[in-house]
């Protein structure tokens, strides 16, 4: 990945995830983000992804719903 890249992920609604599949993609978007570039989702969080999610606490937070269900704070 170079500097400037950004990098789109697709996870299909269908996908079997676990907790530590939402801990790489929180780590994957800071690192990004430390490169100048960025990871998105295709598509807002949906299926089992989703469910980790609100279970593993990760939409507590305005930007990590932005970013996991493509929310922003004043919706």
């Amino acid at each position: 990945m170079g500097i400037s890249d950004d990098v789109s992920v697709r996870v299909a609604e269908d996908a079997i995830v676990d907790l530590t599949f939402a801990q790489l993609l929180t780590s994957a978007r800071r690192t990004a983000r430390e490169a100048g570039g960025a990871l998105r989702l295709a598509a807002p969080a949906a299926g089992q992804l989703r469910e980790v999610l609100e279970r593993g606490g990760f939409l507590a937070a305005a930007n990590d719903q932005e970013f996991w269900l493509m929310q922003s704070e004043d919706r």
